[in-house]
C-alpha cells in the first residue's frame, strides 16, 4: 500500500472522527433502547421477540437492523484509524469515504427534517472532520 505523508492536523481530524464515529455506536445503541425499542414494543415484538404476525416480524427486523448499523460506525472508525496513518490514497478508499460521508450527511438530514435532533450532530459532524482532514 502506497502512502503519502499525512499532515498532523489532518492526522488529528481523522483520529478525532475515528473516536466520535466509535462513540456514536454507543449513542446510536442509547437511542435504540430510549426511543426505538419502545415504539417497536407497541407493534408487538419486545426483547423477547414474542408477538404476533407481520407487526412482529417488522419490529424484530427493524430491532435487528437498528443495532446492526452499529457495525457501520465502528467499521467507519476503523478506516479513518487507518486514513490516518497513511492517508486516503486509492480509489477504493476514496470511493468508500465519499459514499459513506455522503449517506451520513443525507441521514442527519432526514433526522433534522423529522425534528429528531440528537443524531444530527454526529452523522454530519463526522463527515465534515473527514472532508477537513483532506483539505489541510
Amino acid at each position: 500500500m502506497s502512502s503519502l505523508p499525512v499532515s498532523a492536523l489532518s492526522k488529528t481530524l481523522l483520529y478525532l472522527a475515528a473516536f466520535a464515529s466509535s462513540t456514536t455506536a454507543l449513542g446510536h445503541t442509547k437511542m435504540g433502547y430510549d426511543l426505538v425499542f419502545p415504539a417497536l414494543k407497541k407493534l408487538g415484538a419486545g426483547a423477547d421477540g414474542k408477538g404476533n404476525g407481520e407487526d412482529k416480524n417488522a419490529a424484530i427486523s427493524a430491532r435487528i437492523g437498528w443495532l446492526e448499523v452499529n457495525q457501520g460506525f465502528v467499521i467507519f472508525s476503523i478506516f479513518c484509524v487507518k486514513w490516518a496513518q497513511f492517508g486516503i490514497v486509492d480509489i477504493y478508499d476514496k470511493a468508500f469515504a465519499s459514499f459513506y460521508c455522503v449517506a451520513q450527511v443525507y441521514f442527519g438530514w432526514c433526522y433534522l427534517r423529522a425534528g429528531i435532533m440528537e443524531p444530527v450532530a454526529p452523522l454530519c459532524g463526522i463527515p465534515a472532520l473527514v472532508g477537513l482532514s483532506q483539505l489541510v
